[in-house]
């Protein structure tokens, strides 16, 4: 009878075992493909102003690299500790779409959680934090108009919801238009360079150690030169648009101050016509500083009009992203 009785208690202990078995798998399949839901992040930029498609131009061409940091469990009540972010790559899409590539992907831990983002888009597509970053003495291609430009983007987000990143230039926007009179009319043969005989900064390092809004700090470096701006074609000019200009011209700089007296304009057209500085000149993050110039014999380069403006009129200087 003991043995019966025994072999029963095996038996239902046996029972008992499996089911629990049963009921933790169960657990352990439901909770985590509930709590891995990866970030849905996105970076839509506002539409090009130009016939290309590259950042300076507020649009993504597709093949673009974004280095993105995520704190998950934030508590804004301490100090971002960076050091113990989850560090991805991501591809973003000409939607503004950011598909995950490599590194550590960050997930959703609780419906309640809050991260902390941030994320850079270097124009060479570096998938490291440089220690300095330059811009191209040559953007007279495509190529290397982009490859000078540097995005930041920060934000934080709660509740499982899509991440909306907004990026700002990390770099200023110089434009040029030539007015097309003068020694100039007409001709196909205009180019323009920033600075003259080697006297704009070319590179520096940034840091995010209590930057301000959205802007990192900059350290200009030692490097100097002179850089060859990306022609745009004849465009309307922003003070008068019944006016196109004979050719316009863009580049991208590094934030700076251009000193009283220092040349920081030189139209070619089988000769230069140059323009100096008659106060000190500062070029910040995130802003487009257009020069209507006019040419002429007697005193070369004439500036008609200068307009300071957000890289961007529609959103203050930002790429808005949705």
């Amino acid at each position: 009878m003991n043995r019966l009785s025994d072999l029963k208690r095996m038996i239902l202990l046996l029972l008992a075992g499996i089911l629990s078995a049963c009921s933790h798998d169960d657990l352990t399949e439901t909770r985590p493909a509930e709590n891995s839901e990866p970030l849905v992040l996105t970076a839509v930029m506002a539409d090009a102003t130009t016939d290309t498609r590259a950042t300076p131009d507020n649009s993504w061409e597709g093949t673009e690299t974004v280095i993105v940091e995520v704190i998950d469990n934030y508590d804004d009540t301490t100090t971002p500790d960076w050091t113990q972010a989850k560090r991805g790559i991501y591809t973003a899409s000409t939607d503004g779409k950011l598909t995950f590539t490599s590194g550590t992907q960050s997930t959703w831990l609780s419906d309640n959680e809050t991260k902390l983002v941030r994320a850079w888009h270097y124009g060479d597509n570096s998938e490291e934090h440089p220690d300095s970053w330059s811009v191209q003495r040559n953007q007279g291609t495509d190529d290397n108009y982009a490859k000078s430009d540097l995005l930041f983007a920060q934000g934080r987000v709660s509740g499982r919801q899509e991440i909306a990143l907004k990026f700002y230039h990390q770099v200023a926007k110089v434009v040029v238009h030539v007015r097309n009179v003068g020694p100039v009319y007409g001709s196909d043969d205009v180019s323009v360079t920033i600075g003259y005989m080697n006297n704009i900064v070319m590179d520096g390092t940034v840091s995010t150690d209590n930057i301000s809004e959205n802007y990192l700090n900059w350290t200009p470096g030692s490097t100097r030169g002179y850089i060859t701006a990306y022609n745009l074609g004849p465009k309307p000019l922003a003070y008068d648009e019944n006016e196109t200009s004979l050719a316009s011209f863009a580049a991208l700089v590094i934030p700076q101050t251009v000193k009283e007296k220092e040349y920081y304009l030189v139209i070619n057209n089988r000769r230069e016509y140059s323009c100096y500085a008659s106060k000190d000149i500062v070029w910040k993050a995130g802003h487009s500083y257009t020069y209507e110039v006019t040419i002429t014999k007697e005193s070369g380069v004439w500036v008609d009009k200068i307009i300071v403006s957000s890289w961007t009129e529609q959103d203050g200087g930002s790429l808005e992203t949705e």
